[in-house]
């Protein structure tokens, strides 16, 4: 009989003489992760959406009218690629996808405005793409509030006001607004940072439910557990290793390239990102032993991983937040090591939190290390009886 460390040893070359041995390994756990790495990076690289097209409908044409267009074109947001002449053609476009918006100058636009009548600017824009419709709305409002304020100041100052009363008359109240933790509105920063480790995340729960659903599947489990002299613990830990270094490099990976190289701000403790990154693996390959003792079919362990990985952006809060949730619904978060991941990523990366504050999402992430423990039992059991093998 082995002594324990050489059955360890055993298990681990026995493991990696698997995953030399097929392709499929190589895929799951460098090129697919890597390729889709790649994607991402370079879907969010220019950081903030920039020249997205909207058309402009000018009932007017009028040197103002053509004055308001230019200021609405001169914002980063808005690129004005369309000069409509009907509004439902314009409409068309919009439902077509041609542009983002519509923007209508009314009729009587120059003579309202010196008649002192409020003319409207209508602004009619995509909401079903949420992003693109709140910038766009955005600039927009910005634009046109800037250029009827600088009509009204010149109107103020041609009747002998001075510049500074006439300003505090425009703007009464003043507001100073200070953009916290993203102050560039950059999406590299807001999305970026959440789908690369929901992307990885993904393979990272179906390698482990592969690499023991396998087992099942294949007839191998008894010759598994026998290599490490029938200790469940030595053949998990010795097949799940090489498993856990390659994502774990993958993760330090991850947060170099935001860090170093696209400059998402890092204004913690980077001991605290080093360690949320890998009990982020450890918590989902823990998650991943729990589903395949539970699910001891292989098909169905890998569908629900599946799902369960799906619903980890879900329930994160970063696009609803929890306070707004029903306490029911949000407490559901907690069963996602990715939601604990995410809010110790962000207290030390935007927010520079305290470590206090981080103590409680680490030690969510920590409790998920104990589901392996749980279903030890199950798991030694299943290699140990034939009953539970060659299942899909």
């Amino acid at each position: 009989m082995q002594t324990p460390n050489r059955s360890w040893i055993a298990v681990l070359r026995r493991e990696i003489r698997r995953m030399a041995s097929k392709r499929l390994y190589l895929l799951m756990t460098v090129v697919l992760p890597l390729l889709a790495f790649g994607f991402f990076i370079a879907l969010f690289n220019q950081g903030k959406p920039t020249d997205l097209p909207v058309a402009v409908l000018d009932n007017d044409q009028t040197s103002l009218s053509r004055d308001l267009t230019e200021t609405i074109d001169l914002t980063t947001t808005v690129n004005i690629t369309d000069y409509a002449t009907d509004l439902k053609e314009a409409k068309e476009g919009l439902k077509r996808g041609d542009f983002y918006a519509v923007v209508v100058i009314p009729d009587n636009f120059r003579k309202n405005i010196y008649r002192n009548q409020q003319p409207t600017v209508s602004n009619n824009y995509n909401n079903a793409y949420m992003v693109v419709g709140s910038l766009i709305n955005s600039d927009v409002t910005k634009a046109v509030s800037t250029f009827s304020k600088g009509i009204n100041l010149q109107s103020r100052l041609k009747h002998g006001q001075s510049k500074k009363a006439a300003m505090v008359a425009i703007n009464p109240i003043a507001i100073d607004g200070h953009k916290l933790f993203n102050p560039y509105l950059n999406y590299f920063y807001y999305l970026a940072t959440t789908f690369l480790p929901i992307m990885l995340l993904i393979f990272i729960l179906m390698s482990t439910v592969y690499a023991i659903g396998s087992e099942y599947k294949q007839g191998t489990a008894g010759e598994w557990l026998k290599t490490a002299n029938g200790s469940i613990i030595r053949a998990l830990s010795g097949k799940l290793l090489p498993y856990a270094l390659i994502w774990f490099t993958q993760m330090l990976f991850m947060n170099i390239v935001m860090f170093r190289f696209f400059h998402t701000p890092l204004n913690g403790e980077v001991w605290l990102i080093v360690l949320n990154a890998f009990l982020f693996v450890l918590a989902y390959m823990a998650t991943g032993i729990f589903i395949a003792a539970i699910f001891p079919a292989l098909r169905m362990g890998l569908s629900v991983a599946s799902i369960y990985s799906a619903l980890a952006f879900t329930f994160s809060g970063l696009t609803f937040p929890y306070i707004a949730m029903y306490k029911l619904v949000a407490f559901f978060g907690n069963l996602f090591p990715f939601s604990h991941y995410l809010q110790v990523f962000l207290d030390q990366s935007l927010r520079n939190a305290p470590i206090s504050v981080t103590f409680e999402p680490l030690l969510y992430l920590n409790l998920f290390l104990l589901l392996p423990f749980v279903v030890m039992p199950k798991l030694k059991k299943m290699c140990l009886q034939p009953a539970y093998w060659g299942k899909l």
